[in-house]
């Protein structure tokens, strides 16, 4: 199968295999494409245009986006290790599931519209950003950092190990369960009996 090369149109394409490590792929647009056990980890995508596309079991660990349209793309089980998500754009459209997030960067940004399911965050900072009714579904927010963003009625019931404080960002009507929303009080200087 051949790789998609930069200034490329592609669509209704399954790509399966392809190994980006470490190289540039700029100015394409992907409308309705899947990837499968693709490797982009290292990668700078800029300028590029991903919609209704699919990432399955690919490696995108490290990978730069750069002013690159993430419209309604499903990212499923695949590794996304240390992306700086505000460099692509303000706003993203996508759904993670059973997903390694961790050590992401998801500042100054919309994802209103995005969905988290199953997925590690680990170790990812949320800052300045839109999250309203933001879903976290049976996800791993241990050492996540919630700071100046907007959860209104996000929804943490299902997840774990989330720290945020009530003062530095706005939890209206945002959901938790117990036991893990003790730790909405870790910051108030309380002593709980």
């Amino acid at each position: 199968m051949t790789s998609p090369e930069s200034g490329s149109q592609n669509k209704n394409i399954s790509y399966a295999k392809l190994d980006f490590d470490g190289e540039v792929l700029e100015d394409c647009v992907f409308y309705d494409c899947s990837f499968s056990r693709c490797n982009f980890q290292f990668a700078e995508i800029r300028n590029c245009d991903f919609k209704k596309c699919k990432f399955i079991n690919c490696n995108l660990s490290l990978a730069k986006f750069d002013n690159t349209k993430i419209i309604n793309v499903d990212f499923i089980e695949s590794k996304l290790l240390g992306i700086n998500w505000n460099t692509a754009g303000v706003v993203i459209i996508a759904v993670f599931k059973g997903c390694i997030l961790e050590s992401n960067s998801f500042s100054d940004m919309n994802l209103t519209k995005v969905k988290f399911e199953k997925c590690s965050l680990k170790e990812s900072v949320f800052s300045n950003s839109k999250l309203q009714k933001v879903k976290f579904s049976e996800c791993d927010l241990g050492q996540c950092q919630f700071h100046q963003s907007d959860l209104s009625y996000a929804d943490f019931s299902t997840s774990r190990n989330y720290f945020m404080s009530a003062d530095s960002n706005k939890l209206h009507q945002a959901v938790f369960s117990l036991p893990e929303a003790v730790s909405l009080l870790a910051n108030l200087d309380i002593k709980l009996k």
